[in-house]
């Protein structure tokens, strides 16, 4: 009797530290609001807007204007502005005088023209596949922080309602002691019972209170739905080229071809003409004479040279091909096993409805037996203990398929 009493004193510490800890957990996040008619699509946009990367919209914009501005210039670089000037003043100082001032332009290869146009296309349709692959990335991350509330929720409804069990042994059970049918150490075995359910309980209370707080970061809303959110299996069976993240990894090859030819333009150097006015005298006693000063220089050669510039944007197209067949492979590896994971949950559902309608058949009768003292506090508690356990696996395997469901629809590329 006294060791009992022991044991019940330490569940009570364990009970009044563990409040502890949740009530600090939870003091600085206070609980959601939650409402029946926000939509998937509040959440998803305002998730979007919240979200960091989304910092990075308007400097692609830009850099696309930036590069459409200039894709259809007849020119590379900028204009230069030359001025050479010369004399004899420090020599013989007849009066000679020379005066040069030019306009230099660097012109395109006829093999260039179109380079200009391609890399603007390229960082254009970059920026669009960006978006995709931002909001599939976005959509992702809100349907697995809802999943995790829905399971949260779930779980922290089971354990009330286990708790509410275990209260309703504990006042049987003291019932029973007042009758003289149970012994004084029964009753304490199940107020442990009924503390120790007491803290799973709030153990789970903090389990939703993270996942709410995940939310709120998410999103930045005070507001959460109340259903589960579900979705319709996609009937798309393979990984597709259109997928989000794969098109954005297509364009990013695009690119770095569009890079490429032009650093392989670059590295050739261009063809520079220069176009201005010379005013020059031979001495003091002439007049000056005025002329046109045009001139045109090409670079050539030195093929090594212009391939070894070049080679390191060459290497990055490779790397972004690289990255895309693995991106693809990691992809369909990720849909097989969600595939595999989803067929199991289906048949586990069927056993673990078989498994709690037993369970339940179980409780009902053990509990009446225990009323009529026809079995012990231990009997009964294992059969709460497993009526319990089985709600818990139904419930959770039929919120572990919709989780599964909306994993394939992310996985395949789908948007809610």
């Amino acid at each position: 009797m006294k060791r009992k009493m022991t044991l019940s004193c330490g569940s009570i510490l364990m009970l009044l530290l563990t409040v502890s800890a949740v009530q600090a957990a939870q003091g600085d996040h206070e609980a959601l609001q939650t409402s029946s008619t926000i939509l998937f699509s509040e959440i998803f946009n305002s998730a979007l807007e919240n979200a960091p990367e989304i910092l990075e919209r308007d400097v692609r914009q830009q850099q696309v204007s930036s590069y459409d501005a200039i894709a259809d210039n007849w020119f590379n670089g900028r204009p230069q502005l030359s001025l050479s000037y010369y004399d004899d003043r420090t020599f013989d100082d007849r009066g000679y005088r020379e005066i040069e001032y030019a306009i230099q332009l660097q012109l395109k290869r006829p093999s260039e023209w179109g380079n200009g146009r391609l890399l603007s296309d390229a960082y254009s349709e970059q920026f669009s596949t960006w978006e995709n692959s931002l909001r599939h990335y976005i959509a992702g991350r809100v349907r697995n922080v809802l999943a995790n509330i829905s399971e949260a929720e779930a779980a922290l409804a089971l354990e009330r309602e286990a708790t509410q069990n275990a209260e309703d042994l504990v006042t049987i059970t003291r019932q029973l002691l007042d009758s003289g049918e149970l012994a004084r150490l029964d009753l304490l075995q199940a107020e442990n019972l009924l503390l120790q359910q007491r803290r799973t309980e709030l153990e789970t209370e903090a389990l939703l209170v993270d996942a709410e707080r995940e939310y709120e970061v998410l999103t930045g809303m005070q507001t959460r739905p109340d259903y589960l959110y579900t979705e319709t299996l996609s009937a798309q069976e393979d990984i597709s080229v259109m997928h989000p993240q794969l098109l954005y990894l297509a364009s990013d090859i695009e690119l770095a071809e569009a890079r490429y030819q032009s650093a392989l333009a670059s590295a050739k150097g261009s063809p520079v003409i220069s176009l201005g006015s010379r005013r020059q005298r031979s001495d003091g006693l002439m007049p000056y004479e005025d002329s046109i000063a045009l001139s045109l220089s090409i670079p050539f050669g030195a093929r090594n040279v212009v391939n070894s510039q070049a080679s390191s944007v060459q290497r990055d197209k490779t790397d972004a091909e690289v990255l895309y067949q693995n991106t693809w492979r990691n992809l369909n590896q990720a849909l097989h096993e969600v595939e595999h994971e989803l067929f199991i949950t289906e048949e586990s559902i069927i056993l673990a409805e078989q498994q709690l309608e037993l369970s339940e058949q179980r409780w009902q009768m053990s509990r009446t037996a225990f009323t009529q003292g026809e079995i012990t506090l231990t009997q009964i508690i294992l059969a709460l203990q497993e009526v319990l356990a089985a709600r818990k696996e139904s419930e959770l395997l039929v919120l572990k398929r919709e989780r599964l469901i909306t994993e394939f629809n992310q996985t395949i590329g789908v948007m809610p």
